[in-house]
Parts: C-alpha cells; sequence; structure tokens
C-alpha cells in the first residue's frame, strides 16, 4: 500500500472532519521561546503557531527539545509553511501538507533538487537532521526519487 493511501485510509481525504479529529493550532512560542527569531517566509513576523497534525506535533516536540539540547536551533532560519491543501509540486499526488503533516524550513536556502559541485547538498548539519529523523520525522533530503532538504513528514512521501 502507498503513502497516500495509508495516510487515507488511516485519516480520510484532507476535509473540515479530518481537521476537527486531527488538527489544532500548537502555540509554538509557548514551548519554545526560541522560534520568536525564526521568520515566517520573507517576512519579517515572528513564528509564533502553526497549524498541524497533532501526531506530527508530538514527534516534533521531541525533535525540537534535542534540537534546544544540542543549540542547533540557529538552523531554523524561516518557518515556511505547514498546513497548505495542495498537490506534490510537479504532481497530482495530495500533498502532506494537505493533512498539516509535513513543515517546510529555510526554503531560500533548502531547495528541491539543490546541488553543489553535482551532487545533492543541504546546508542543515547531519546533527540537525538526525534531531529530526530520530524522533520518528522523515526528511525529504533522504528521498531517491527528488531531494528536498526544507521538508520534514511524519510520513515518507
Amino acid at each position: 500500500m502507498g503513502v497516500q493511501n495509508q495516510i487515507i485510509s488511516k485519516y480520510g481525504l484532507p476535509s473540515a472532519d479530518y481537521r476537527s479529529k486531527y488538527c489544532e493550532i500548537w502555540d509554538i512560542y509557548s514551548d519554545f521561546p526560541w522560534t520568536y527569531d525564526i521568520k515566517v517566509g520573507t517576512t519579517q513576523i515572528p513564528w509564533k503557531k502553526v497549524y498541524i497534525n497533532k501526531e506530527f506535533k508530538v514527534k516534533l516536540i521531541s525533535a525540537f527539545k534535542k534540537i534546544e539540547e544540542l543549540g542547533l536551533q540557529s538552523e531554523i532560519k524561516t518557518y515556511n509553511g505547514c498546513y497548505v491543501e495542495r498537490k506534490i509540486r510537479g504532481g497530482n499526488a495530495i500533498s502532506l501538507h494537505s493533512w498539516a503533516m509535513a513543515i517546510d524550513f529555510n526554503s531560500n536556502t533548502e531547495q528541491l533538487n539543490q546541488k553543489k559541485q553535482g551532487k545533492f547538498f543541504s546546508n542543515f548539519s547531519p546533527e540537525f537532521i538526525k534531531c529530526f529523523t530520530d524522533a520518528g520525522i522523515y526528511w525529504g533530503g533522504n528521498w531517491q526519487r527528488r531531494f528536498d532538504p526544507m521538508h520534514f513528514a511524519l510520513y515518507n512521501g
């Protein structure tokens, strides 16, 4: 069973019913005051809240605690979204962002299929990425078909 089918089987399609059962507005600033230094996209607005799948939130809390413990929070420069109903860039499948179970950071420096000297690369340190993967979050930089280093998600797909 593919990732999309797993998600639809467990949660259903993105809808108002799905959002009322499985999502919430997380006041991230209350749990992690350092997020105030992270800007929303290209604005100067501090990141204070995020609309998110509750199961994904639990894993992000774990990752953020480890990031904080290791002093790696400065690696997140911008918050570039979690919930937005849309299809995967360049495809027809529903994006994990439609279920609020994916989050993007540093979109200006962590771009889709970016390469340096002919090889995919990310500006995130291996220690930073490990904080997420150890918490059970998938990193788009590990994908085989497309390298998406800004992307962290509850499901691998």
